[in-house]
């Protein structure tokens, strides 16, 4: 595996779990790293954090507020 991947894995605590817990990503890393956009998509989707999700999570709060809101009048 490369340097700098490496430093990038070892680093980030999210990266490092996701590898924990992941380990053929390990596999994948060391014989390429193009694999790397797969890891950081999958590790996203797993982690929720997408930016579709981020919204997703936005609008969630802003229904249950609005709910509230609702509830007090």
């Amino acid at each position: 595996m490369e340097y700098f991947l490496q430093q990038k894995l070892i680093e980030d605590k999210k990266f490092k779990k996701y590898l924990d817990e992941n380990t053929s990503f390990i596999k994948f890393l060391n014989r390429d790293p193009v694999y790397y956009k797969e890891f950081m998509k999958e590790m996203k989707e797993q982690y929720k954090e997408r930016t579709t999700d981020k919204i997703s999570d936005a609008i969630n709060t802003i229904d249950i507020i609005s709910s509230i809101i609702d509830t007090i009048k």
